[in-house]
């Protein structure tokens, strides 16, 4: 072992993670069974990359005390770049960490061997749709703390689930936040609720409901009632949540990662660009195709009255591929997305292949294997493959494999 990603130590702790504490942190101190098996789990892969790397990959990862929002970026980083190692490997392509390509110097370079003897070559770089900077990432930070506060409430009848709006530069008193949930909670009657919820259903009107104001910031929760024989509830207060109002800019944040990216790397011929994401990204297909849009004809003729032809679905040539100049960033043959992966859930993550269209490389094996995008009769179709955990197996990659350009 080259680099010890965890503490040797004895540990005691077999709550909940908090809110506003990093991953690596909770890893390190959790003294469940199922948390020691990970944190083996994430020490083999270290294990298994150039030593040089493991020093870079643990200095990412580890940090002392509960930890920033930087060191939890800084860590997100680093799992998704282990993660794609232990991938790649699982592929049976040849992977290199790190190779040099004339100045540039991207995350992965792959080897696969096909069917009929002949090699393709290509690199793979990640980047995380998750990064935040500034006051989003203090905000965010200030929410979870917050989020850490309310879970201390205790109340065996009712669990909390939330929203959120705004933005929280500060985090509010204790006792100010608690104030009105844990009035809530005391004038709450159980059977009360519990029979309004069963006859109505649990609809966010039947449901008692508090909210808490703050600077701009605005926390919304509302009681549901927990059965008898779910009692006492281990965990936290909030069991659902938080929800954050507003819309998701899916096609906005895609595309400012993917410039970034292909701008970096415009002398490289055969990139994959590799992205994670906690939430589901439904629109890249139109980030990379070009957004949909309606469309109808309208007659020329003033005097027509007759009703209106049925629109139909367009792409615009306004995508990362394709623009109103034509094709554009060949040089990327794919996008592969990655979506909820955590070291705690490999099983659950899921991951969706894009290939470009007009590149004209040959794609990997593993991009029609996984589920994958087809541009057919002008719209994205999604085929449902296997999922990216398929690939992460617990093997030995070959250390001295000569990675080859074409």
């Amino acid at each position: 072992m080259v680099a010890a990603l965890f503490d040797d130590k004895a540990r005691n702790y077999a709550k909940p993670s908090l809110r506003a504490e990093t991953t690596y942190s909770f890893y390190n101190r959790s003294s469940l069974e199922e948390f020691a098996r990970w944190r083996r789990m994430l020490q083999r892969w270290v294990d298994r990359l150039p030593p040089a790397k493991q020093k870079d990959i643990v200095a990412r990862m580890r940090h002392k005390g509960h930890g920033s929002p930087r060191e939890e970026q800084s860590f997100n980083g680093a799992f998704f770049e282990l993660f794609l190692h232990e991938f790649l490997n699982g592929t049976g392509g040849d992977t290199v960490v790190e190779p040099k390509i004339g100045h540039l110097t991207p995350d992965f370079g792959v080897t696969e061997a096909k069917l009929d003897g002949t090699h393709i070559n290509y690199v793979v770089e990640a980047t995380d749709i998750n990064i935040m900077r500034g006051t989003d990432l203090d905000s965010h930070w200030n929410e979870r703390h917050a989020l850490d506060i309310l879970d201390e409430i205790i109340s065996p009848d009712f669990s909390l689930t939330v929203e959120t709006a705004g933005i929280l530069a500060t985090t509010p008193r204790r006792w100010d936040l608690k104030r009105p949930f844990e009035e809530l909670v005391r004038t709450a009657n159980y059977d009360t609720v519990w029979a309004e919820a069963e006859l109505h259903g649990y609809l966010d009107h039947i449901l008692p409901e508090a909210t808490f104001q703050h600077d701009g910031w605005r926390v919304s929760g509302r009681l549901i009632p927990v059965p008898p024989e779910q009692r006492p509830r281990r965990g936290r207060f909030i069991s659902i949540g938080p929800a954050k109002a507003g819309s998701l800019d899916d096609i906005g944040k895609s595309k400012r990662r993917l410039y970034d990216k292909v701008k970096q790397y415009k002398g490289v011929d055969n990139l994959i660009i590799a992205i994670r994401s906690d939430d589901w990204l439904d629109r890249i297909g139109e980030a990379l195709f070009g957004r949909m849009a309606y469309e109808i004809t309208v007659s020329r003729d003033p005097t027509y009255a007759g009703p209106l032809p049925p629109p139909r679905n367009v792409q615009k040539p306004d995508g990362f591929w394709f623009n109103t100049n034509g094709p554009q960033n060949e040089n990327v043959i794919g996008v592969v997305a990655f979506y909820r992966l955590h070291p705690h859930c490999i099983d659950r993550a899921t991951a969706v292949f894009y290939g470009n269209p007009y590149s004209g490389k040959p794609l990997p094996a593993w991009a029609k294997a996984l589920t994958h995008a087809e541009y057919r009769d002008g719209q994205v179709q999604i085929v449902d493959g296997i999922p990216p955990c398929a690939y992460v197996k617990d093997h030995v990659p070959r250390t001295d494999a000569a990675f080859r350009w074409e």
